[in-house]
């Protein structure tokens, strides 16, 4: 095996390790209360959180030259794919059934993140099976669509907080998604998917200039 292969083999270790260590730090401070936020304020702690995440990702990215090389060669079937786990967000809609979620935010985060989830199937299918390839036009389209589904449901939620702008079209808020388990899904899983549309992002500018072939 080559230096190169090695090299490559130990990032993607470390990778899976890193965010087991993200996942309990962020389920500790979520246990102890540390994401909810006092009725009316806007969550600043997930907020921050957010922004410390993607900070170290760039950081990484701009001064580390294996790493970047590591990101940049992550196959992109594997990163779409991944996202076919947000079915997982039409939940939303069964909490707002139950009373505890506002219709706004439930019906828009289940909808994207379904709609997301499903084209991700088969945006994956027709880069295994296209000898043409994919459009680069096409996956830039998916990934532009599924990191606004985040945008727009994560501005929904802080909006239709307790006593927020948004909290009067319905009784209910999304204070929900401050507590644990469910402050997981913004605190981590959101933050974990807006990383692969980076990646993605950046694997478009960097390696692919007409169609994407494998």
């Amino acid at each position: 095996m080559t230096t190169t292969a090695l090299k490559h083999n130990k990032q993607a270790m470390y990778l899976p390790a890193i965010l087991l260590i993200w996942f309990l730090l962020i389920v500790g401070l979520s246990l102890n209360q540390f994401f909810i936020t006092e009725k009316g304020a806007p969550p600043l702690n997930l907020l921050m959180t957010g922004g410390l995440s993607l900070s170290a990702f760039f950081i990484a990215y701009w001064r580390m030259p294996e790493f970047r090389n590591y990101v940049l060669n992550i196959d992109m079937r594997l990163l779409i794919i991944l996202h076919s786990w947000r079915t997982l967000g039409v939940g939303f809609i069964l909490l707002y059934y139950v009373g505890e979620l506002p219709a706004l935010f439930s019906f828009l985060a289940g909808i994207g993140d379904a709609v997301v989830a499903v084209s991700a199937v088969f945006l994956t299918y027709a880069m295994f099976t296209n000898t043409k390839g994919v459009s680069t036009k096409a996956v830039f389209r998916w990934n532009t669509f599924g990191l606004l589904d985040f945008v727009i449901a994560l501005s929904v939620g802080v909006l239709t907080r307790t006593d927020a702008i948004l909290f009067q079209a319905s009784s209910v808020s999304s204070d929900l998604m401050t507590q644990f388990p469910f402050v997981l899904v913004p605190a981590f899983l959101v933050q974990v998917f807006t990383l692969t549309h980076i990646i993605i992002y950046l694997q478009l500018k960097n390696k692919y200039q007409n169609n994407i072939q494998f």
